[in-house]
């Protein structure tokens, strides 16, 4: 027993000596949470919704017509009050400026003639030449500039939805016959007037482009739900197959560099030595996530919920995420195989496990992959016991976890023996 604990040692302090891996696998996820709670508002949250900045946006009008009114009225008025932050300008000089120095996403301008381009010939019918608003957008908020944009297309749409069914219900009075020709521009002079009047103006400024409300999904009996209690697992699930594939690469590394040979002629077992390295693959793997586990909680005062639930998680995600590695192991013929074949498995299971993006309600074919990978099982784990769930949210989890690691400990054993049997006696 003692050989093999001093095998694992061995491998574990190699493994916490290269300092390119360990900022890779402990400031790596790291930075990704972060990032993460920053997207989220997560840590200047008050409540367990997660937060939006507003949009700064500073709107111009140059027109002063009913319809310049309506867009500068949707902009200021309450309906986007939680998405957008609106200052009006008189100067346009000064408008381009905010923009350009990143004071406001984009800036609206509303040019003069805006109003009237909507209205009608009352004899003819026909539309003047149209005069569009411009929205000049500052191009590192090419996101946010894009909703102010389609904010004032769909305004503008819906204007002219509105002149047109003025224009449809003339030609349709003068082709029934219902009024004279000579009674059409009466007609049109009113129903223009209708549209364009305070009343119509108020009713197209609130007219619902787009209605916001802001709710959190969380599950029953739980109103504090963290985003980070999902994104802290998920990045650090995500280092972790990469972890372990660094500990595997060791297997086929020492065979190379000539150590696997000196160790075995010591006096100590093939079935030691092998059961010491995996002894290691898993020991590292566990420390990375336990690190984690406390740097989160210290840094970011993230709640991961019971905690020998979190004990026994960290342990059965470790087991299964080492079975991987050991498979690689198995299957490579050199330690750059490995590394690229853990790398690919990192990313792809990342994926379908639902480190970047939760997956739940996806396709599924999808969700049926998902199951495959360590990463999808140990998020539900972590999801349970940060949504309060304790110990008994962890029965199917861990289950499936310990299943896989003996499956594929199984496997990667199997492998050894058929063909790479002289891995150990090289």
């Amino acid at each position: 027993m003692n050989k093999i604990l001093t095998i694992m040692w061995k491998d574990v302090n190699i493994l916490f000596r290269d300092w390119a891996a360990v900022i890779l696998i402990i400031a790596g996820p790291l930075v990704l949470t972060v990032g993460m709670g920053l997207v989220t508002g997560s840590f200047s949250r008050s409540d367990a919704a997660p937060s939006i900045s507003l949009i700064p946006v500073v709107i111009l009008d140059q027109d002063g017509g009913q319809f310049a009114e309506a867009l500068v009225e949707l902009f200021t008025g309450e309906g986007l009050n939680e998405l957008v932050s609106t200052s009006v300008s008189t100067d346009e000089a000064s408008a381009r400026a905010q923009v350009e120095g990143g004071d406001a996403a984009a800036a609206i301008i509303i040019p003069p003639g805006f109003s009237n381009s909507f209205v009608p010939d009352m004899a003819s019918g026909d539309l003047p030449d149209p005069v569009p608003v411009e929205v000049y957008a500052d191009p590192g908020s090419p996101i946010r500039a894009g909703i102010i944009r389609g904010i004032v297309d769909e305004f503008a749409g819906r204007a002219q939805i509105g002149v047109s069914s003025v224009q449809i219900g003339m030609n349709e009075l003068a082709a029934g016959g219902l009024v004279s020709t000579a009674e059409l521009p009466s007609i049109g002079q009113a129903m223009g007037g209708q549209l364009l009047n305070e009343a119509g103006s108020e009713a197209l400024a609130a007219g619902s482009l787009i209605a916001i409300r802001n709710e959190s999904a969380v599950a029953e009996g739980s109103d504090d739900f963290n985003p980070l209690a999902y994104f802290a697992p998920a990045m650090a699930l995500l280092f972790l197959m990469y972890a372990v594939t660094l500990g595997a690469r060791t297997l086929l590394a020492e065979r190379r560099e000539g150590t696997l040979a000196r160790m075995l002629a010591a006096p100590v077992t093939s079935s030691q030595v092998l059961s010491g390295k995996v002894a290691g693959i898993f020991l590292g793997g566990v420390i990375q996530l336990g690190v984690l586990i406390f740097l989160t909680t210290i840094l970011f005062r993230l709640n991961w919920g019971n905690p020998l639930g979190v004990v026994m998680l960290v342990l059965a995600a470790a087991a299964a995420a080492t079975g991987w590695g050991l498979l690689i192991a198995a299957i490579a013929k050199t330690p750059g195989q490995i590394s690229n074949l853990g790398m690919a498995i990192t990313l792809i299971f990342g994926i379908l496990g639902g480190s970047f993006v939760p997956l739940q309600g996806g396709a599924s074919l999808i969700d049926w992959l998902s199951r495959l990978t360590p990463n999808r099982w140990a998020l539900d784990g972590f999801t349970n016991l940060a949504l309060g769930e304790g110990l008994a949210g962890l029965v199917v989890p861990i289950s499936a976890l310990l299943i896989m690691a003996v499956t594929l400990f199984a496997a990667a054993a199997f492998i050894f023996r058929r063909s790479q049997s002289a891995l150990l006696s090289a």
